[in-house]
């Protein structure tokens, strides 16, 4: 098969911020300088997905952790995305390293200053807008392993698959991003092997969803000095939760307006023989 050539994307849309009615009731104890990712190692809080609240197994004494859970599951109302690239990932980071920074609880207050943040097309994006990017899966998709937001249930069925992302194929996950795709509710054609169908086809993919800051976590682009403990990516900034999932009907990039099919009719398609 042809190698890739890396693939330009254009911006468009208009802007609808997350309400911020995510915010909890109550104020909280202060909050850690730091924080680390609460997931895995800890015991489910249910017996079952659907018993999980919104605010996962978040403590009544943390709001901030709640607001973070709900936040991870909020889908957005728009009809028409906003169309970003993932250079916009890396505007997204500073603007965020400016007001919010990483690895930091974040309050309602905190996570109102991620809205109305410039990207290349112009026009201005928000935490919570629905958002379109068109690129490559790079590294292996994969199920977490345990989180708070899922009531720290174990097992494929009961977590987010975890997505490396990036804008050509022949790139590693340190020079991407992360998109999720929830469990709740997920298509079964939705499946990790499916995606890694997708990513070994080297095909040009579609993700649509809510653009969503991993305050949690820590950007680590650097794979010749990784940090322990953070997935590699250049920036926090997700596509999560994955609403709509396209694949390029062809190999070809980029993928023409009517290439594109979801993900369940491309996984009913022939292996390509290598």
């Amino acid at each position: 098969m042809a190698a890739k050539k890396r693939n330009p994307l254009t911006t468009a849309g208009t802007v609808l911020p997350l309400a911020i009615g995510l915010a909890m009731n109550g104020m909280g104890p202060s909050k850690p300088a730091t924080m680390t990712a609460r997931s895995g190692g800890s015991r489910a809080c249910v017996a079952s997905l659907t018993q999980c609240p919104v605010t996962g197994c978040a403590n009544a004494n943390d709001p901030d952790e709640q607001l973070l859970n709900r936040t991870k599951e909020h889908t957005p109302t728009a009809a028409t995305p906003k169309l970003l690239v993932l250079t916009d990932f890396t505007t997204l980071q500073n603007q965020a390293d400016s007001t919010v920074g990483q690895g930091q609880p974040l309050d309602a207050s905190s996570r109102a200053e991620l809205q109305n943040l410039q990207v290349s097309s112009g026009q201005t994006v928000s935490e919570g807008d629905l958002v379109q990017v068109d690129g490559f899966l790079v590294g292996k998709p994969h199920p977490n392993t345990g989180e708070s937001v899922n009531c720290n249930l174990t097992g494929s069925a009961n977590n987010d698959f975890h997505i490396p992302f990036a804008d050509d194929p022949d790139k590693s996950p340190f020079e991407g991003i992360v998109v999720e795709m929830i469990p709740q509710s997920r298509p079964a054609t939705w499946s990790v092997k499916n995606l890694t169908k997708a990513e070994t086809a080297r095909r040009m993919v579609r993700v649509t969803g809510q653009l969503f800051y991993d305050n949690a976590h820590k950007v680590n682009p650097d794979q010749d000095e990784p940090l322990g403990g953070q997935p590699p990516r250049f920036s926090l900034w997700e596509v999560h939760p994955i609403v709509t999932f396209s694949v390029c009907k062809t190999s070809d990039a980029p993928c023409g307006p009517n290439d594109w099919e979801p993900l369940d009719a491309f996984a009913g398609e022939p292996t390509a023989a290598k």
